[in-house]
């Protein structure tokens, strides 16, 4: 059927969706891998379309279109983050430890498909076991794992870049703009099943936990609803008052536990007084200045903040709104306890509105 339905979004509004009724035979159809390594690049991109890849780091922006080229490529360098540096979130690290050669695989598929000569994994310090494991699978090529500081929010594309190279994209550039492209894990994974099994992109790994009885990883198929998740790791325990997608900086609080799996639910979080407070109500603007202090992308969050609560939405543009990757670090130092990123989320809509 085709109806609205509540979707995992931070509007918490239903949108249009299809529903499925699963046969309950759980079988793939016929599959057919793909020469890649002797097939023209614009055919094996132009076959991404049925793949259903998009980023699995969250973002989801299609994959055809990062990898899209027309033979001249201007990319050399590829970064693969595995850097996931949110709280909760284990996905990441959960796939390097378990399927590194698989990780291996794609990067070279992925590697052929830009053209790219250097290819560097960066993976926070955090995460030794998965160190180790992408070391040895990487032993035997010029792959570089690079280990970064576990400091938030070092998962994000541009900060990833700089940790990694040392270079600062400029604001009104894309990385592939300076050679460069960033992929995640769990998208060079799906880009082996798809080229060198013709699966197409239907489960990922979900990272469930919080308030559960039993924190784990699941690869999960989209579609599921949450409340099986939640009963597969044992249940949720008796004080758990919602759930929230994503890690506790960026996530957002779920309208109901039987949405569905998206591509973009890397993490389940099961919470509850204990682990997440109440919000205190908000104060005045005392003007610190902590959340410039921050703020890692070098934004005036405080400025933003005013532009965006009085509707001076071209000034908020002016001072490099859309800059902003909604990381929470500055409503998370504020001692006025102002929820910033909201207000940034509001202009943000109110400018794509108009």
């Amino acid at each position: 059927s085709i109806a609205d339905a509540l979707i995992p979004h931070p509007s918490g509004l239903p949108d249009h969706c299809i529903t499925l009724t699963p046969d309950g035979k759980d079988a793939w159809i016929a599959h057919q891998a793909q020469d890649w390594k002797n097939t023209d690049r614009k055919t094996l991109v132009d076959s991404l379309r049925n793949s259903g890849i998009v980023g699995l780091g969250g973002a989801t922006f299609p994959t055809q279109i990062k990898l899209r080229t027309d033979g001249k490529s201007n990319v050399d360098t590829l970064i693969i983050n595995a850097a996931e540096c949110e709280p909760y979130i284990t996905c990441d690290d959960a796939l390097m430890r378990e399927r590194a050669e698989e990780i291996v695989k794609g990067i070279a598929i992925a590697q052929y498909l830009l053209g790219a000569s250097h290819v560097y994994i960066g993976i926070e310090d955090n995460k030794p076991q998965a160190i180790q494991a992408m070391q040895v699978a990487v032993a035997n090529t010029a792959i570089q794992v690079v280990v970064v500081p576990t400091l938030y929010p070092s998962g994000d594309a541009r900060r990833l870049v700089h940790l990694i190279l040392g270079k600062e994209i400029p604001h009104d550039k894309r990385a592939t703009q300076v050679g460069i492209q960033v992929f995640n894990v769990g998208t060079i994974v799906a880009l082996h099943r798809f080229f060198d099994y013709g699966e197409p992109c239907v489960n990922r790994i979900v990272t469930v936990t919080g308030n559960v009885q039993t924190p784990q990883n699941f690869e999960v198929l989209f579609g599921t609803p949450i409340t099986y998740l939640i009963a597969a790791a044992g249940g949720k325990k008796p004080d758990t008052t919602h759930y929230i997608m994503g890690g506790p900086m960026m996530g957002f609080d779920l309208p109901s536990a039987s949405v569905p799996i998206t591509k973009a639910a890397n993490c389940i979080i099961a919470a509850s007084p204990h682990l997440f407070a109440p919000l205190p109500q908000p104060m005045p603007c005392i003007r610190c200045a902590r959340c410039a202090d921050a703020c890692p992308v070098n934004l005036q969050p405080q400025e933003l903040y005013w532009f965006a609560k009085s509707d001076n939405f071209e000034k908020a543009r002016d001072y490099n709104l859309f800059d902003c990757i909604e990381c929470g670090a500055c409503s998370y130092v504020c001692p006025s306890n102002i929820p910033l990123v909201q207000f940034y989320r509001f202009a943000k809509g109110e400018i794509w509105e108009r």
